[in-house]
């Protein structure tokens, strides 16, 4: 074993995917080749060549981009549950390394890294796969619903949904950093971006807000605080999304915000007709 200079590694690699005769095994959580054509030529010709390349990579449905970049090399990924190790390997040597196989990590990152040449030390890598990696290898396709809340813009996902949950068109548009949606009443959607806390509010009248009361004692939401003022009942939540723009957070962020927010609708509605049958049962 012996140990690589952060700047020789990206090398290494390379060297490995270029000296190979029989296969490679490559396992890099995440990949992304862009702007790195180098990376790409030389797995081609491992390809051309005839060497049978193994590629493992990570199975979370953010993850899909690293799908794709292996897929557009005519090679299908292996998809791990929680891969973090980073290892490469091919009859003759292997490395490994802190690094995944990304144009930031080969262009910015400091990464670490060691490479081995014995038979000793080959046959514990491949042992390493065959008894940590193969058994943890899943075999049925990524959920599509998964695939599609992570690939789409978070207003699409949203005017979808709310389409088929209310059976009528819903149309969502950026307006001064706010999301505004009209269903039978107007909503306005944001996220602080100082703290990546949620703010959803739905207009009312005089005596909506009067009957405030009603409202914050009927309907409930895990996770969120309820307000109001005299033109708007608003919920605010009390936790942090992962990512101050909405189209990169995660797939159950992405849920939960839905729901959360059809469900407020739903309630808003119901309490806006409350309101009107109570004002006229005492009229």
């Amino acid at each position: 074993m012996k140990i690589i200079p952060p700047y020789q590694i990206t090398s290494e690699i390379l060297n490995l995917i270029n000296e190979a005769e029989k296969y490679i095994v490559l396992v890099s959580p995440y990949v992304n080749f862009n702007n790195w054509d180098r990376i790409k030529v030389d797995i081609t010709n491992a390809l051309k060549r005839g060497v049978r390349i193994e590629f493992y990579a990570r199975l979370d449905n953010e993850n899909f981009k690293s799908w794709e970049q292996i897929e557009s090399l005519g090679i299908k990924p292996k998809l791990i549950k929680n891969l973090h190790a980073k290892l490469y390997f091919n009859e003759k040597s292997g490395i490994v390394t802190s690094m995944n196989l990304l144009t930031s990590s080969n262009l910015n990152a400091i990464e670490f890294g060691s490479i081995y040449h014995t038979e000793e030390e080959l046959s514990e890598l491949k042992s390493f796969v065959k008894r940590y990696l193969e058994p943890n290898f899943t075999i049925s396709n990524p959920n599509e619903e998964d695939i599609y809340l992570a690939k789409e813009k978070f207003t699409v996902i949203l005017s979808n949904f709310l389409s088929n949950k209310f059976n009528r068109t819903v149309n969502t548009r950026w307006r001064n950093g706010t999301i505004e949606l009209n269903v039978n009443n107007q909503y306005y959607f944001d996220i602080d971006k100082r703290n990546n806390k949620i703010n959803l509010a739905g207009i009312i009248s005089g005596l909506e807000f009067e009957n405030f009361n009603n409202f914050k004692e009927n309907y409930k939401y895990n996770g969120f605080q309820i307000f109001a003022n005299p033109n708007s009942i608003y919920i605010s939540s009390d936790f942090k999304v992962s990512n101050s723009n909405l189209n990169f957070i995660s797939v159950s962020e992405k849920k939960r915000l839905i729901e959360v927010i059809a469900k407020f609708i739903e309630d808003l509605s119901e309490y806006k007709k409350e309101c009107y049958e109570r004002k006229k049962a005492c009229s």
